[in-house]
């Protein structure tokens, strides 16, 4: 599973809150895939919280987003439900030397024909450790200047 870590300047805390909220992550993924992502769920955002995302990676992709993880301010792991199959997005937070430690993985847990045999070639490009340290720096980014 591909993982990458980050420290940000910015308390645990903050950083959990900002990461927790789905709707936020179209102002950190990449451009291109034109992310948008509303709450369809009632209530707080926490373990069960579900979303709709719409994305264009290799056409229009529509997924039910649902946090299967929320430990405040430590963990939340996140799965997306769609045409290309169940993936697990998961970030873990630790406070390090006054900023906090972020760590981001991803899995596919199970792909659908036809995207299994592109994931090799689609995993290097999105996810694997140089797409997840985009996305980390793009996290470090708009946490440390809001």
């Amino acid at each position: 599973m591909p993982r990458q870590e980050i420290t940000i300047n910015a308390p645990a805390e903050k950083v959990f809150a900002y990461l927790a909220d789905i709707t936020k992550h179209p102002e950190w993924s990449k451009g291109e895939h034109k992310l948008e992502v509303e709450k369809t769920s009632e209530g707080p955002i926490g373990q069960g919280a579900t979303f709709r995302s719409v994305g264009y990676q290799f056409g229009r992709n529509e997924d039910t987003v649902t946090i299967t993880e929320y430990v405040p301010d430590q963990r939340v792991v996140f799965q997306a439900t769609g045409r290309v199959g169940l993936a697990r997005h998961a970030f873990e937070i630790a406070p390090s030397n006054g900023g906090a430690r972020v760590t981001k993985s991803f899995d596919m847990v199970k792909g659908r024909f036809p995207f299994m045999i592109m994931y090799p070639l689609v995993a290097r490009r999105f996810y694997w450790p140089g797409a997840l340290k985009g996305d980390l720096e793009r996290i470090k980014s708009k946490v440390e200047e809001s």
